[in-house]
């Protein structure tokens, strides 16, 4: 498995000519945010909160930056090139999350009792094609590699192997796929588990079921919580783009219509098995050899109840995936709470292929074991088939219509078609060894998913492949505003600068923002000049007042904003916080503050307030009081903030509505904020308790 995933993945790792790191959310966005982490990894930190965007975000909150994944860490501890993720790292560590995910099928097929060589394509099937094959961002894709762990143990549990302990572990596996950073996989993964013991409940009875249901979905909301805990916290503080026109909090509900912008097509039916015109970027592709394979051992093994159960999965998963075009689809997006948030039930089609998958490995001993009484039709199908696609394909072109025939590959699936009718008309008539037929049945599985599986991989093109190059244009820009916030102009620079070189970008592409810093009108001056961004980057002016202080050497120059407020600040006056906003005019923010209690201030002037220290998890404030009053750091307020004065703890205020306010004392202090979250921490205690009764479970001698 090792050895195929290597070799498979050729362009990657045994050259350096290609990359899967070219595209829009992985240069825009997942980038900056390893390189903020691996950043603070290397530094001895802990990354906790994100600074560089949006005047601060919790990073486990957000969630899609997967810092709650345990072997995310082990590639942020991979050593740095001058500071920065190397490319070839990354590129091993893509395959070496492929390779997971076909030994966790491996794993899977053999557990339902079939040969080495069938595990073997069934893992290649999984790993190699579909969903884990099309899927480029991690923090949707990693969530896959554990899937069939949890179906595996859940599995065991419905066979009275151990129910409870195996129950657990199915939970474990169940959430660990939780910690990954998304949310869309893995609330379908929990649909088709919750699913498994609907079924073992009717066949078993549900009082004898229900306690070891119960304890496997107590475990993986154990097993999650060191992310779905931050993330519930913030989701409900938060607001999201999610496709409609506006960012949505937790209490909208995600238009439908949206849903199904991101659902699969009907022609992506075809896209399953056909090469050339599947759908990105939830590709469902297997290829026909594999369905082929799927169909034949679901029909050869049919009587058996876990055959029927991955059919049931693999046919369902593909009428959800249609999103608007399956009435399916609606009922669970009206019924189900959640699904809703899962704005792309194209995702589904990683339990298609969590099910289809273990349905080859069926199909491939029913051929090795003699089972022949469908394989002669399936031989028919398939050369009549291959004899359409073959003819259709030269009628187009010899028609000056090539391009209806996608890009040429429509050709390879009629001869995989021709060459799989082959080895089974081979198979049946003794022609070949079941060692052979296994390696050609195998090696035509790879080919067919070689003709889309990394075919579409960037090359150092740069006039084809922007995203990665662009990353580097900005470096002395950056490096001018570093030690200040600023905004920028996002269509000159569409990635996340912030995280990416270190810096306080204000604005940031990211999937989600706090909510009561949006609600201030985020972009309005006054707020703008609130937050104390100083800086504007971008190719003109912003507003008529900037004035260009730095021309950067890629044509993006820097704009002094002359409105904006230092970091920190001192007032001495306050008044209820009410529904006016950062943005209202005629309110002076430099002398009072709005906050729900107004706390009780002297008057006076002459206040000395300056910030020696801003990191992502501590922040250190001098000031020198002329009398008491509150300090404000135009920093995002957020649970899990704590603050001490001089060493002794002191209360932290939502000061103007979405900033940090301190009340500090007449005199010279030191002011001490760190972030402390209590979701991370006690999210983190239940995750690494669960993972020791795993422990438990799987080497405690029965």
């Amino acid at each position: 498995m090792l050895a195929l995933s290597i070799l498979f993945h050729w362009k990657l790792v045994l050259t350096n000519q290609y990359t899967w790191l070219e595209s829009g959310d992985i240069g825009s966005l997942i980038l900056p945010w390893f390189q903020f982490q691996a950043g603070e990894w290397h530094a001895g930190r802990f990354p906790l909160w994100d600074p560089y965007s949006w005047a601060g975000q919790p990073l486990f909150g957000q969630a899609q930056p997967g810092a709650a994944y345990p072997l995310n860490w082990l590639l942020f501890w991979m050593p740095l090139d001058h500071g920065w993720m190397r490319q070839d790292v990354l590129h091993w560590w893509y395959v070496l999350v492929h390779y997971c995910a076909g030994l966790s099928a491996y794993a899977l097929i053999r557990d339902l009792g079939r040969s080495r060589a069938a595990a073997v394509l069934g893992g290649v099937i999984y790993s190699l094609g579909g969903y884990v094959a099309s899927i480029d961002s991690p923090q949707m894709l990693q969530g896959a590699v554990w899937a069939p762990l949890a179906v595996l143990f859940v599995l065991r549990a419905e066979r009275g192997e151990r129910p409870m302990r195996n129950a657990l572990l199915g939970g474990f596996f169940l959430g660990v796929s939780w910690l990954v950073g998304h949310h869309q996989m893995q609330l379908f993964l929990s649909l088709a588990i919750a699913g498994i013991w609907i079924v073992i409940a009717a066949r078993q009875g549900m009082m004898k079921i229900a306690r070891v249901a119960a304890a496997c979905f107590l475990m993986t909301a154990a097993t999650s919580a060191f992310q779905t805990i931050p993330a519930a916290e913030y989701a409900r503080l938060a607001v999201r783009w999610v496709g409609a026109d506006q960012p949505q909090g937790l209490h909208e509900t995600v238009p439908y219509p949206v849903h199904a912008q991101y659902a699969m097509k009907p022609l992506g039916l075809l896209g399953i098995f056909v090469s050339g015109i599947e759908q990105h970027p939830y590709n469902a592709f297997v290829g026909v050899a594999a369905l082929a394979l799927a169909i034949l051992g679901a029909l050869a093994f049919w009587r058996e109840r876990y055959v029927r159960w991955l059919a049931v999965m693999a046919i369902g998963a593909v009428l959800f995936a249609l999103g608007g075009n399956s009435v399916i689809h609606g009922m669970f997006y009206a019924l189900i709470p959640m699904i809703e948030k899962a704005r792309v039930p194209e995702a589904a089609s990683a339990i298609f292929a969590l099910g289809l998958a273990p349905l080859a490995a069926f199909g491939l001993d029913a051929l090795r074991e003699g089972r022949h009484e469908f394989s002669r039709r399936a031989s028919q199908i398939l050369s009549a088939f291959g004899a359409v696609l073959a003819f259709g394909a030269l009628f187009f072109y010899a028609a000056k219509g090539a391009s209806a025939t996608g890009d040429g590959r429509v050709i390879l699936t009629s001869l995989c078609a021709f060459f799989a009718a082959a080895l089974f008309t081979m198979w049946r008539a003794g022609a070949v060894s079941m060692r052979v037929g296994s390696a050609l049945a195998l090696a035509l599985v790879l080919f067919e998913l070689g003709t889309v599986t990394d075919s579409q991989l960037a090359t150092a093109d740069r006039a084809k492949h922007p995203y990665l190059y662009q990353l580097a244009d900005n470096y002395d820009v950056a490096s001018f505003v570093k030690g200040s916030r600023f905004s920028y102009d996002s269509k000159a620079i569409p990635y996340n600068i912030g995280d990416w070189y270190g810096i306080e970008a204000f604005n940031a592409y990211a999937a989600s923002v706090p909510e009561a810093l949006w609600r201030q009108q985020a972009f309005a001056w006054q707020t703008q000049d609130a937050l104390g961004i100083r800086y504007y980057l971008g190719p003109a002016p912003q507003r008529p007042d900037q004035r260009k202080v730095f021309e950067g050497r890629g044509g993006m120059n820097v704009f002094e904003n002359p409105g904006a407020f230092p970091r920190v600040w001192a007032v001495h006056s306050s008044a209820p916080a009410d529904d006016l906003s950062l943005a209202a005019p005629n309110i002076d923010l430099k002398h009072k503050v709005f906050v729900a209690s107004p706390p009780t201030m002297d008057a006076c002037d002459g206040d000395e307030v300056w910030m020696p220290h801003h990191g992502p998890n501590e922040i250190t404030i001098r000031a020198n009081m002329a009398c008491r009053g509150m300090v404000i750091l135009s920093d995002s307020w957020y649970p899990g903030w704590e603050a001490t004065v001089d060493g002794r703890s002191a209360p932290i205020e939502k000061a103007d509505w979405a900033l940090r306010g301190v009340v500090v004392p007449a005199g010279d202090h030191t002011i001490e904020m760190r972030y402390r979250p209590w979701s991370v921490f006690g999210g983190g205690a239940l995750t690494l308790a669960s993972a020791l009764i795993a422990l438990l479970c799987a080497f405690k001698r029965p």
